[in-house]
């Protein structure tokens, strides 16, 4: 099986509320905030390893069946740039894509750099929604 490094769109940064433990690497996060700042509408967002998918990107990955992730609640802030772009109530929900896998082994998975790796057929689930300003790279 293909495997893919992916580095998705940065829409923000680690809020401060978030909870992490940077002595580690890749980070471990035990709460997620996260701030945006300038986003360009991809259903699958980084800052600093800690990934988050909009709720549809989230049906789509639990409906495939996929391994190495779970998801959980995040902490959103919109900066006010955004709030101006989106509009008040449009911006879609987002889950926090915590990834447990190991690179090149599950569907989802972090490389020792902290990079994404996903499995062809995680990728192609990806694909299925937005994800215009995300980078991938072949293994």
């Amino acid at each position: 099986m293909k495997y893919y490094t992916l580095c998705p769109e940065v829409a923000g940064e680690v809020g401060r509320n978030s909870v992490v433990d940077v002595t580690v690497r890749p980070p471990v996060y035990e709460y997620l905030h996260y701030d945006f700042v300038n986003w360009l509408v991809d259903e699958l967002l980084e800052a600093a390893a800690a990934f988050i998918v909009t709720e549809g990107m989230a049906k789509r990955l639990n409906q495939a069946n996929l391994s190495g992730y779970n998801l959980d609640d995040v902490e959103v802030i919109l900066s006010p740039e955004d709030e101006e772009l989106i509009g008040q109530g449009q911006l879609p929900k987002f889950l926090w894509l915590r990834i447990t896998g190991m690179a090149e082994s599950d569907d989802f998975g972090l490389s020792s750099e902290s990079d994404l790796v996903v499995s062809e057929r995680a990728l192609q689930v990806l694909c299925e929604g937005h994800i215009e300003n995300c980078l991938l790279n072949e293994i």
